[in-house]
């Protein structure tokens, strides 16, 4: 009985472990892998064919019947063709680090997926995201080189938070963007490049883990709001101190209860303030045609009529925004909104009356001034603005508001507002103890 020839026996074990339609021949000393798609039209069924790159030859019959397999478990879990799945192998072969592998190796292997993966994000991301992803990345890379040297997506995901999370705030939104960016890096080395699935990012309850909980109490975590008097004086400091430009700017910002950006996509239209859409990028925002915003002023009690005439001012030309600002709205289309947010922030902390008032009151940041607005509508005015209202006027939805603004209640906001319904503040006399009920 003649000897069996070696590819027949590798066809064979092929066939048991693949199934039908997998088939292998010789082309000019290379590997040819076929797969015939049952389609039901038997010898005119599609077929699709890759070179292996492996020598047709018998002592390469493991690596041959390797390739194949993993080939075949790529396009099923992938539902791709036979050339998508040999071009995502290539991938993995030239970029996934292995313990086996070399330093040099490891460190461009994952070069190209950091890279691969920061070209896609590109194509989504503004310039100021993508800034941010960079500098992720870059971490990403000092602790991949870092000794003992990540083996898998859980031990990638811990070493970062280990290495570069001593300076950030437990709970806070700088944990989640960066695991975020990190865990979806992970993601797109798995699908775009083969990469093995022990490099998984770790699931929602063990990311939450690296995140950590803010002990804070809530009240201390909201940025606060710019105050009225405290808006009042600071015009009047800026206006003292010849800082006309600077005063528009934060008079039209506080009293409007813009987002400092917004600055840069102001109109005047129909006889009335609004800003444009296009600042405030999210899920919610992206893709869909929006209006531009009407905005109305709420002036401080007692100098009604002042944001009107800031913004006549503004109108005319007679007095204009800080010039340094003015440059950065100029730059938005190329640098996009942050520089000019950036840029207020600069002008007013370089004031020392702002300086005075951010040391009395911690957390104070030029977004305050909105959020002071934001109180006013509710608390400064003999009927408060509804929720709906100042959500559309602030430009964004009652739910946000609320989780926003809802929580702004102090002891003397209560007794205050007790006050106004029922001319009363106390439930007892001043100097007359509270008895408990008898029956």
């Amino acid at each position: 009985m003649p000897q069996q020839k070696w590819f027949a026996r590798l066809r064979g074990q092929i066939k048991d472990r693949c199934g039908l339609g997998w088939g292998i021949a010789d082309r000019n000393g290379d590997t040819q892998l076929t797969r015939r798609i049952n389609d039901g039209k038997q010898h005119q069924n599609p077929r699709q064919s890759v070179q292996l790159g492996v020598p047709w030859n018998p002592a390469c019959s493991g690596d041959i019947f390797l390739k194949v397999c993993q080939l075949k478990q790529l396009v099923d879990e992938r539902h791709c063709s036979l050339a998508e799945a040999k071009k995502k192998l290539d991938a993995k072969d030239s970029a996934t680090p292995t313990i086996t592998r070399s330093v040099d190796d490891e460190d461009s292997g994952w070069d190209a997926v950091i890279g691969g993966f920061i070209d896609k994000r590109r194509q989504m991301n503004r310039a100021t995201t993508m800034r941010d992803l960079n500098g992720h990345m870059k971490r990403v890379r000092k602790t991949l080189e870092k000794k003992p040297r990540p083996q898998s997506g859980a031990d990638l995901m811990k070493a970062y938070a280990r290495q570069h999370f001593k300076n950030c705030r437990p709970g806070g939104s700088g944990r989640v963007v960066q695991l975020n960016n990190v865990r979806a890096l992970l993601r797109y080395a798995i699908k775009e490049y083969g990469y093995d699935s022990r490099w998984k990012p770790l699931d929602n309850d063990d990311l939450r883990d690296l995140i950590g909980t803010d002990d804070r109490p809530t009240e201390d975590k909201l940025t606060p709001p710019m105050m009225p008097n405290d808006l009042g004086t600071l015009l009047d400091a800026l206006r003292d101190a010849d800082r006309t430009s600077l005063l528009l700017l934060a008079g039209i910002i506080g009293i409007y209860g813009l987002r400092p950006h917004e600055v840069a996509q102001l109109i005047w239209d129909d006889g009335h303030l609004k800003v444009r859409p296009g600042g405030k990028r999210n899920k919610a925002t992206r893709g869909k045609k929006q209006k531009n915003r009407l905005v109305l002023p709420f002036d401080v009690p007692g100098r009604e009529g002042e944001g009107e005439r800031l913004v006549m001012l503004w109108r005319t030309g007679t007095i204009r925004f800080p010039q340094a600002v003015l440059n950065r709205i100029n730059e938005v289309e190329m640098k996009g909104f942050k520089p000019v947010g950036d840029e207020i922030r600069q002008q007013l902390e370089r004031f020392k009356f702002w300086q005075g008032l951010a040391a009395i009151n911690p957390g104070l940041i030029p977004y305050s001034l909105r959020h002071g607005c934001a109180y006013r509508m509710h608390k400064s005015y003999g009927r408060p603005l509804s929720i709906r209202d100042a959500a559309a006027l602030l430009g964004h939805t009652p739910q946000e508001h609320h989780a926003s603004y809802g929580q702004w209640i102090d002891e003397a906001g209560l007794i205050e507002a007790v006050e106004r319904i029922t001319g009363a503040g106390r439930t007892t006399l001043e100097g007359i103890p509270c008895h408990p009920l008898t029956y």
